[in-house]
């Protein structure tokens, strides 16, 4: 997954982060925070948080490219969403993040896209704090 080509879909079951400033095609729905860690720590961070969530799972971690693909699927039906990750290094020893999570199957998510990736940010900056 490239986050700089990513086209969106007209799908309202997606939701995009990326830092300030990032050169991509998408237009992001929410800025990403930055953080006072190196990549490494602060995706160390966002894994542990990730898979304490139930029906979480690691599909791949990419630390060359600084990468994390997770998957969680829905409680009910168990439909998965995709969760793309990575970590952006920015001056002064800040890093950010780029965060695609996105439904695989319909069409409306009922905003579970959005409040996941909200709740990550939110649990990533009380630890890294």
């Amino acid at each position: 997954m490239d986050f700089a080509t990513l086209a969106l879909t007209w799908k309202p079951n997606q939701f995009l982060v990326l830092p300030a400033g990032f050169q991509a095609r998408a237009k992001a729905h929410l800025v990403s925070p930055s953080f006072a860690k190196p990549p490494e720590q602060v995706l160390d961070a966002l894994k542990r948080i990730a898979l304490a969530e139930p029906r979480t799972a690691l599909l791949a971690d990419d630390r060359a490219k600084r990468r994390l693909s997770l998957v969680q699927k829905s409680k009910t039906f168990r439909f998965p969403d995709y969760i793309d990750v990575e970590a952006v290094p920015l001056s002064g020893g800040q890093t950010a993040l780029a965060i695609y999570s996105r439904a695989r199957f319909g069409i409306r998510d009922f905003g579970v896209n959005r409040a996941r990736v909200e709740r990550w940010l939110a649990a990533l900056k009380r630890e890294l704090a």
